[in-house]
């Protein structure tokens, strides 16, 4: 587990731990998870219904989706 020094936001990587397969809204102050969703369009719809502000929106791939490398 990595340290988090005070004020430090928590690694992406642990956040988005627990949401494999999800979307999920992001507190970029804190870096903790506020919010996450099947899919882009729920999640922004809750984002707005409870007025979050300051979150970053990312997809958290589960562990057994391919991993694209690039596109040539």
């Amino acid at each position: 587990m990595a340290s988090v020094k005070p004020n430090q936001p928590l690694p992406l990587s642990e956040t988005l731990r627990d949401f494999r397969g999800s979307w999920v809204a992001v507190d970029r102050r804190t870096g903790e998870a506020v919010e996450a969703a099947d899919n882009p369009y729920v999640l922004v719809a809750r984002i707005r219904d409870r007025g979050l502000k300051n979150v970053a929106i990312v997809r958290s791939p589960d562990e057994d989706e391919p991993e694209l490398v690039g596109l040539g």
